[in-house]
């Protein structure tokens, strides 16, 4: 029995030593050859020039390369685990961990292909972004978009980094695109390069809009600075100053002291035109930019503000120009009459304001029920004030008016009677 017992041994040891052993060394060169590939990747993707400034700051071990280099590491181990199960023949244990290892040793070329088309695409559009960007620098664009005003209007520093930015951009979509891909996922690349392509279709009405708007700011500028100094010459300013809208014309510099203070800057009747003409154009080429952009929405609203603004500015215009009539007409009878007579010219003045007021709100469409019943009531008020005032003020008068006219009518004589002439028949002639 112990004879026996020790041949069983014997055999298994021969059987199974030599197995343990081949499965124990692959696994130690699986390891040394694992920690080669870990120390490799990481050297290699951390000395590239997009990941290393992207790794810089951050802890060795939370590199990109370092987390790629684990990810080799683990691989590398696993295919000698599966090696190792091979050699001790279990297969139980080895057949879905074979069929997992070739599936993702299928994609590994996917994935190294989508990586290098990245990477191309990656290091072209950054070549392409700073060779845009050194042209413009060249070219003095900033200087001559600052000149426009169009870096006020975007509150960017440089717009050429702007430009360059958007080469990188349309550079770097079609490149991820091929990139998700070459991978082959569906479930991932699909969805992606589907979002990917929507932006990709919409960068060029993006730009078309981006344009519009930019020469309607600069057309816009230019119509306002024009507006600002054709306006004064003409006596605009003047003339409004008078009727006493806007701020009060400036006076002579020879008649201002030398050491007076400056005068507080303010907006002029013609700086207020020329602001309303620029956010008239910038609305209107608004429009034309959101039906660019295919946003039906927001084009009708912004016909529709415009439509109200022009309601609203023409009813401002009626309600200006009644003031303006208003205060022309109280000095006219102020200076015919000496101003002798200044409630006459009051009454005129806010007669006319309120006329012009109510014209205006009723153009500009703003509750015309209520506009019409205020102006009515506004006129009733006067009229009954007018009557009481006369009633009350002019009861003394009324009386003795009154009082006159009865005497009259009682001590009034009666008219003499008229004496009729009496008309006689003619006389009558014998008949012969």
């Amino acid at each position: 029995m112990p004879t026996t017992d020790y041949y069983s041994y014997q055999q298994l040891f021969a059987e199974w030593g030599p197995r343990i052993l081949a499965s124990i060394a692959i696994l130690v060169v699986a390891h040394f050859l694992a920690k080669a590939v870990q120390w490799g990747l990481a050297k290699l993707i951390d000395r590239a020039p997009g990941v290393k400034r992207h790794n810089e700051g951050a802890p060795p071990k939370e590199t990109a390369g370092y987390q790629l280099g684990q990810l080799g590491y683990w691989l590398v181990l696993l295919i000698g685990v599966i090696g190792s199960l091979t050699v001790l023949g279990l297969t139980s244990i080895v057949t879905p961990l074979n069929a997992l290892l070739f599936e993702v040793l299928g994609y590994v070329p996917n994935i190294i292909g989508a990586v290098v088309i990245f990477f191309v695409g990656l290091v072209v559009a950054t070549l392409a972004r700073r060779v845009v960007e050194a042209a413009l620098n060249v070219a003095h664009v900033d200087r001559w978009l600052d000149t426009a005003g169009l870096s006020r209007m975007t509150g960017a520093s440089g717009l050429s980094k702007t430009f360059g930015t958007l080469v990188f951009v349309l550079i770097i979509i079609p490149v991820t695109i091929a990139a998700l891909q070459q991978l082959g996922i569906s479930a991932i690349s699909d969805p992606a390069v589907a979002v990917l392509a929507t932006v990709l279709d919409s960068l060029p009405r993006v730009i078309a809009a981006a344009i519009v708007l930019a020469i309607a700011f600069v057309i816009g500028r230019w119509v306002a600075g024009l507006l600002e100094q054709i306006l004064p010459s003409f006596g605009f300013d003047r003339s409004l100053q008078a009727l006493g809208i806007g701020a009060p014309a400036a006076a002579d510099p020879a008649d201002v002291p030398p050491d007076a203070p400056a005068p507080a800057g303010g907006f002029t009747p013609s700086k207020v035109v020329a602001r309303l003409a620029l956010v008239a154009i910038m609305l209107f080429s608004a429009v034309e930019a959101a039906r660019l952009l295919a946003f039906a929405a927001i084009a009708v609203m912004l016909t529709e503000i415009l439509e109200l603004a022009g309601h609203v500015l023409f009813g401002g215009v009626i309600i200006t120009l009644g003031v303006m009539i208003g205060n022309f007409l109280a000095n006219l009878i102020n200076r015919s009459t000496a101003s002798s007579d200044s409630f006459a010219a009051t009454i005129v003045r806010w007669a006319t304001i309120a006329l012009a007021t109510a014209m205006g709100l009723r153009f500009m469409g703003i509750a015309d029920e209520i506009v019409i019943l205020a102006f009515g009531l506004v006129l009733g008020s006067a009229a009954v004030a007018a009557a009481l005032a006369f009633g009350i003020g002019g009861r003394e008068t009324a009386g003795r008016l009154l009082e006159k006219w009865t005497h009259h009518v009682e001590n009034r004589r009666p008219p003499p009677p008229v004496r009729r002439p009496v008309v006689r028949p003619p006389p009558k002639t014998p008949k012969i």
